[in-house]
């Protein structure tokens, strides 16, 4: 799929979606646009339908109404393709598996191959670029199970960088992450987003912590309560709604790198 294909589309639209499980509604009229190149954070708290709308957006939950396009065509076309890369909430591995940091990435060029392929030059010249781009070179022949839970989330972004994705969707990524690992993570997303023109998704339950790099955000329960840039203030109203009353909302000080380097 060539760059032509996505060019002139949001990244992500969602129009009059609705996710029912049996008589339960999940999802309730969604109304979501994301533009390319841009990090919105999907914030809402647990059971508020946050990863349900990112499989739906992913394709793998149908919608029960409404219409889902990515890049302007059906989610499981582009899925197959590779402009999406998706890295699920507490990826699972088996930390005693023998696999290095290197071998993690090259998942990703495996799933492309025939069983009785091996990898060639190339794929390990994008499994190289994947892990530089992360700042993960140096920890290529590590045991995947042996790096802290940072180290892990930025080989698995790796994994879905070395398919040369427009977009990455992610799913509570920094969960299980100290304050300092935290900030380098997202330090790492605004770098993609202002290098690579790369377009994010973040879903999170915490607010405060993805307010100083997202362009906008969404505010989740069941329905999108609120849908702008965090520096317009969220009505008291739409946070009570998904959060409850006793919510408390912090601005990161004005010398924080991380919110001056999201400017």
């Amino acid at each position: 799929m060539n760059n032509d294909t996505v060019n002139g589309h949001p990244a992500l639209s969602m129009q009059g979606v609705w996710v029912r499980y049996g008589s339960a509604v999940v999802l309730e009229d969604i109304y979501l646009t994301v533009d390319p190149g841009e990090i919105l954070s999907i914030v809402g708290p647990n059971g508020s339908g946050k990863s349900t709308l990112l499989r739906t957006a992913m394709g793998f939950t149908p919608p029960s109404a409404g219409e889902v396009r990515v890049y302007g065509l059906p989610p499981a076309d582009i899925r197959r393709s590779g402009l999406v890369g998706y890295l699920p909430q507490r990826s699972a591995y088996n930390a005693d598996f023998p696999l290095s940091a290197f071998d993690v990435v090259a998942m990703s060029r495996y799933a492309r191959a025939t069983i009785v392929e091996r990898l060639h030059t190339e794929d390990r010249k994008e499994i190289d670029s994947a892990l530089d781009r992360v700042e993960m070179s140096q920890h290529r022949d590590r045991h995947f199970g042996s790096l802290s839970g940072g180290e892990r989330q930025r080989v698995l972004i790796a994994r879905a960088l070395a398919l040369h994705p427009r977009m990455l969707i992610l799913d509570e990524p920094s969960t299980g992450l100290d304050a300092v690992a935290q900030d380098n993570f997202y330090r790492l997303l605004v770098d993609l987003r202002d290098n690579e023109g790369m377009t994010i998704i973040i879903v999170s339950h915490d607010i405060g912590s993805v307010s100083a790099i997202v362009d906008r955000v969404a505010c989740l329960k069941q329905k999108i309560h609120f849908h702008g840039r965090p520096s317009d203030g969220m009505p008291t109203e739409a946070l009570e709604k998904v959060f409850g009353r006793d919510v408390y909302f912090l601005h990161h000080d004005q010398n924080c790198e991380t919110c001056r380097r999201a400017r």
